[in-house]
């Protein structure tokens, strides 16, 4: 009789994909959305102490084909106002993303070369700004899954998940992610190399929701080997604004926030 439960309990179980792929189901239907906008306040602190404060807003569109848009302008403090940051987010290769630096008066192109490099000065860099924009989309071919088990993260039941990119312009070894049991929300992310202490750890918390939508309210991005840490707190969600195509443009870069 105990092996018989233990069989029908390993049937009846869910793979890792099948719960990716539920929560995905969740993003195209009762929680889809057209276009987001967010108001955002990062604090960035450094490994030698210290503690910088950016204010910015994200506008985001979804097209066909799982293709994103997304263009984000720094409103304070004073010295990086009016930078901004344009993506074309793609589900088959890596995205197209530029800097407008105003002090410059220029665009610059981030290339292959420079993606790993730090996203204004926070613990994200600009690939990992792609991985997270498109790591929902992402199906076995793109990268193996597998279940690793059940466990709390800030004290909510979650599945513990594990991803092996195949993807040629995914650069980490193996992620991690936690989702929540009931929601399938993110609560914790990990990015690994070849080593088996994570490189970074992104924490997601203060869920709430906004219409249908769960939203988190509160991400800690952070580099243990570094010891820095960087807090974004989102003061602000709105979906579905009917934000316009010419928004998400070089020109529109380069003019500032609408």
């Amino acid at each position: 009789m105990l092996a018989a439960v233990v069989s029908a309990t390993t049937v009846g179980a869910e793979t890792a994909r099948e719960i990716l792929d539920r929560r995905k189901h969740l993003e195209e239907t009762e929680r889809h959305w057209d276009d987001r906008e967010q108001r955002l306040v990062l604090e960035i602190h450094g490994s030698r102490g210290g503690e910088r404060r950016r204010e910015l807003v994200v506008y985001e569109r979804r097209l066909d084909d799982d293709e994103r848009q997304s263009i984000l302008f720094f409103e304070a403090p004073a010295e990086v106002r009016g930078t901004g940051f344009l993506s074309f987010s793609h589900p088959d290769r890596a995205a197209d993303q530029w800097l407008y630096l105003p002090a410059l008066k220029r665009i610059r192109q981030i290339t292959a070369q420079t993606r790993k490099e730090s996203f204004v000065g926070t613990d994200l860099s600009y690939h990992d700004l792609d991985i997270l924009q498109d790591i929902g989309e992402w199906t076995e071919e793109d990268a193996a899954s597998s279940l690793l088990g059940e466990e709390k993260v800030g004290g909510v039941a979650t599945y513990a998940i594990e991803l092996r990119p195949k993807r040629a312009d995914v650069d980490y070894e193996r992620i991690q992610l936690w989702l929540g049991r009931d929601d399938l929300v993110s609560r914790r992310t990990r990015f690994f190399d070849d080593q088996d202490d994570p490189v970074k750890e992104i924490d997601q918390s203060d869920i709430r929701m906004v219409g249908a939508i769960p939203v988190p309210h509160r991400v800690e991005v952070a580099r243990p080997r570094r010891g820095s840490h960087t807090v974004m707190t989102i003061e602000r969600v709105r979906f579905d604004q009917e934000l316009e195509a010419d928004l998400f443009t070089q020109r529109a870069l380069e003019m500032g926030e609408r």
